[in-house]
């Protein structure tokens, strides 16, 4: 199933599309599998109610690697997400192989024309992108783009997403993006109070990881943030 169906089946059901992130680390808490398995985390993610999966396979920064995506990929009946710093054609083409549905692109490290090129091959294998952005001025790059996401950060992806939660950049920037694009509001969602400042803001789903992986109860965490309307 393609991530945009699974997010619009969700919101019809009457649910808060939530996009359950899997992450080794991240440098502003360290460790977040604590020794757990990712495919045991993924199974709490589908049973709790989570639309689909995202998984970081940056290595340096966030302790990712493509086989913890060849392992969930083919074990979850959601459609996945790839997240990384993903700058080349080589590396949309293994997301592919690796049984992702879709791809992040991150306008921020990116030139406007390189966005346009890997957002059109990613097409061309049929996969669907999550064009991530900020800042205001990064809203240029995604003119003339066949967009099927935009996601937008809530934490500046250059800094490696340290700082403070918040969701201030998802309620500033949503009524900015280009109509029909679904629109997922990622990182700094902690509380309910922030999923239904996102949702209430205009976004279409949220992206969360750090807040379920740190949960002493996964999966009703999972089940708060999708019934917190």
């Amino acid at each position: 199933m393609k991530l945009t169906r699974a997010i619009r089946r969700a919101r019809r059901e009457g649910k808060v599309p939530l996009i359950a992130e899997i992450k080794v680390r991240s440098p502003t808490d360290g460790d977040l599998l604590r020794g757990r398995d990712p495919l045991q985390i993924a199974d709490k993610y589908v049973r709790g109610g989570a639309c689909a999966i995202s998984v970081v396979t940056e290595p340096v920064h966030f302790g990712g690697d493509m086989l913890m995506l060849k392992r969930i990929t083919p074990n979850v009946e959601l459609p996945v997400l790839r997240k990384d710093f993903i700058g080349t054609e080589e590396q949309i083409l293994e997301s592919r192989q690796s049984g992702a549905r879709a791809v992040l692109l991150i306008s921020a490290m990116l030139s406007k024309q390189r966005l346009a090129n890997l957002n059109e091959y990613a097409h061309s294998l049929g996969l669907e992108t999550v064009v991530e952005i900020h800042r205001q001025e990064e809203l240029r790059n995604l003119e003339g783009l066949r967009l099927d996401m935009v996601g937008i950060n809530n934490k500046d992806i250059l800094n490696l997403e340290r700082g403070e939660d918040q969701i201030v950049p998802t309620q500033k920037l949503v009524s900015f993006l280009p109509k029909g694009a679904v629109v997922i509001s990622e990182s700094g969602i902690g509380s309910e109070e922030d999923v239904r400042g996102v949702i209430s803001a205009g976004a279409d789903a949220v992206l969360i990881g750090r807040a379920l992986l740190k949960a002493g109860d996964i999966r009703a965490k999972v089940g708060q943030v999708v019934w917190s309307k």
